[in-house]
């Protein structure tokens, strides 16, 4: 069983990169959306559009801390690496970093959203 979800974790990871920078388009596009209302006017679809980054930054937040502990559970260091591995240049970030950057952003976002 534990074989079978490190083998399921290594397939994972070529597929966590691009939800991090997911969760940087949300993040960007949820302080683009508030500054953009602040700006014009509170518009209801800009509120709903900083609603809905601030909570789905919150949700990758939480399944980069979940897969940071499953992964620790499994025995294996889960990180996403920043650099360019062709040039063995390797800047390796926990994903617990990553999913508390995710999820205290995305709180203040979907805060300020709502207020």
């Amino acid at each position: 069983m534990k074989q079978m979800m490190l083998g399921m974790m290594a397939t994972m990871m070529p597929y966590m990169m691009p939800l991090v920078w997911l969760g940087v388009g949300l993040v960007v596009a949820g302080f683009a959306f508030l500054i953009l209302g602040l700006v014009i006017g509170r518009g209801g679809v800009l509120h709903r559009g900083v609603a809905w980054a601030g909570a789905l930054s919150l949700l990758l937040g939480a399944f980069f801390l979940l897969s940071q502990f499953m992964g620790m559970w499994l025995g294996a260091t889960p990180a996403i690496n920043l650099g360019d591995s062709r040039q063995y240049q390797f800047i390796l970030v926990p994903f617990w970093q990553v999913g508390l950057a995710l999820l205290v952003l995305g709180a203040i976002i979907w805060r300020l959203g709502r207020a």
